[in-house]
């Protein structure tokens, strides 16, 4: 019985696709925080916009046209923060698409390698 002569480059590229699915998972896991921080800017903006705008309107029942111009750049400066967000995650899953695409393709070409191997 004779020594299987491509063990060693099997075993490395086996190794090198390990790696590869690793890189994968610490990509993902970034994804999903910039994703939940983005989420969190959000939310938290959008909870300080409603205690202001709480304010404001109670200044305006007592004739302020200065809380009318306040509310209405607050309005603005919400619609540009969900808009920062919708671009900002759109942005991300363009990057994370092609990230993707990479690792997929040299999973590929690394697995065809170890495939195209002799066994003896």
């Amino acid at each position: 019985m004779s020594a299987d002569r491509s063990a060693n480059e099997r075993f490395e590229l086996t190794n090198q696709i390990a790696y590869l699915e690793r890189q994968e998972d610490e990509f993902s896991e970034l994804r999903k925080g910039y994703r939940r921080s983005l989420e969190t800017f959000q939310e938290q903006f959008h909870s300080i916009a409603r205690r202001r705008e709480a304010a404001l309107h109670e200044r305006m029942r007592s004739g302020s046209s200065a809380a009318q111009r306040e509310l209405e750049t607050r309005q603005e400066m919400l619609f540009r923060a969900d808009r920062y967000v919708a671009e900002s995650a759109e942005a991300l899953e363009q990057a994370s698409s092609h990230v993707r695409q990479s690792f997929d393709a040299e999973r590929q070409r690394l697995t065809e390698e170890r495939n195209a191997l002799p066994w003896e």
